[in-house]
């Protein structure tokens, strides 16, 4: 009775762990209550989101991911290729409620894409809904064979940037070879698959593309980048840098606005000096000042003391003189002069009358 009361045990404690594996080995990572991301890892992480996909077609029976320099990618050179409508695809489940799919991915062209004379593109699904890729020819000049044969320039990787219009709790995303030479002369590789579910006012299917390199896209590039801290170096070329940390705003000759705390010098921004929180036209210029300091006509200083008083308007703290053109006395009087031995401090055109030893009201 012991061991079988063991016995039964066991087998519970074993289905509980094998199925306690499969929900790892199945699940993927919810950024948000409406973003989901899979394939981001580049580590042996990487191997176990791309073995939760189901393909059709592989050259080599379980091999289902490559290495691309760095990255790790789902198919890639000798896997993803050689037979048209081979495919990789998953189901995702437990969505929220959307209207529409937003969908973005690295797409890896690897080795002799022949894009204009052998039709050569992959494909892309929502459930039976499908986008055309890019085409890519590597004839077209490209230098670098990050990976595949190395006897092929390849075009850098692509960012794709997609909507689909989609609702329901559960979606299949297939990606489908188009490609009909051997997968060691021409293949395909994908990585960093994002999903975001929105709601919107006009739901719609889109495809615009980014080149991760310094090529223009050929087809269907991205008017615009991510963020306004990003430029494109031809217009509409499908090709996002980012601006220099100290910029807000630039293109590709300098920075056209600045970050907070700095001010623009030409096409540089450089640091307003301490005390400012913005400035302009120079560093000590000052716009507004940081919290708990003090404006004087443009300069920042970190106290305001008796017999000078506070005002503040707009979120900035100014330091006032109650005597305008006079000198403000120690005893808060307002005096034409301001006769030994008390101490005459100027800052810029407020002018204090204290004791030798009574600290600048201003001063740090």
């Amino acid at each position: 009775m012991f061991g079988k009361l063991n016995y039964r045990a066991f087998i519970l404690i074993f289905v509980t762990v094998m199925l306690s594996n499969l929900q790892i080995a199945s699940c993927y990572g919810w950024k948000s209550d409406s973003e989901l991301w899979d394939l981001e890892y580049n580590d042996a992480r990487f191997i176990d989101e791309v073995n939760a996909w189901t393909a059709k077609s592989l050259v080599k029976a379980g091999l289902k991911h490559s290495i691309c320099g760095n990255d790790y990618l789902m198919g890639g050179y000798n896997i993803l290729g050689g037979t048209k409508d081979q495919y990789f695809e998953r189901t995702f489940t437990g969505l929220p409620p959307h209207n529409q799919l937003n969908l973005r991915y690295l797409v890896y062209p690897i080795d002799s894409w022949d894009g204009t004379s052998a039709d050569d593109h992959y494909e892309v699904y929502v459930d039976d809904v499908f986008q055309r890729g890019w085409r890519f020819s590597a004839f077209t000049g490209y230098t670098v064979a990050k990976c595949g044969s190395g006897g092929w320039g390849e075009y850098p990787a692509v960012l794709a940037i997609s909507t689909f219009i989609h609702s329901g709790p559960n979606v299949k995303i297939r990606f489908v070879n188009m490609l009909d030479q051997a997968s060691s002369d021409e293949s395909l590789g994908i990585r960093e698959v994002k999903m975001k579910f929105v709601n919107v006012s006009n739901p719609e299917n889109s495809l615009c593309g980014r080149s991760t390199g310094n090529v223009p896209l050929p087809d269907w590039p991205c008017k615009e980048c991510d963020t306004p801290h990003q430029y494109m170096t031809l217009p509409s070329s499908g090709q996002c840098f980012e601006c220099a940390e100290s910029c807000a705003t630039c293109n590709a000759k300098g920075c056209l606005s600045c970050a907070s705390g700095r001010y623009l010098d030409k096409t540089a921004c450089s640091q307003c000096t301490n005390g400012c929180a913005t400035c302009e036209k120079a560093a000590n210029y000052c716009l507004t000042c940081q919290s708990e300091w003090f404006m004087v006509s443009n300069a920042c200083y970190p106290t305001c003391k008796y017999p000078l008083s506070v005002t503040q308007s707009g979120g900035i703290n100014y330091c006032n003189t109650p005597c305008p053109n006079q000198y403000a006395m120690w005893d808060g009087t307002c005096s034409s002069t301001c006769s030994a031995p008390l101490s005459d401090t100027k800052m810029s055109n407020y002018k204090v009358c204290t004791f030798p030893c009574t600290e600048n009201p201003v001063a740090a």
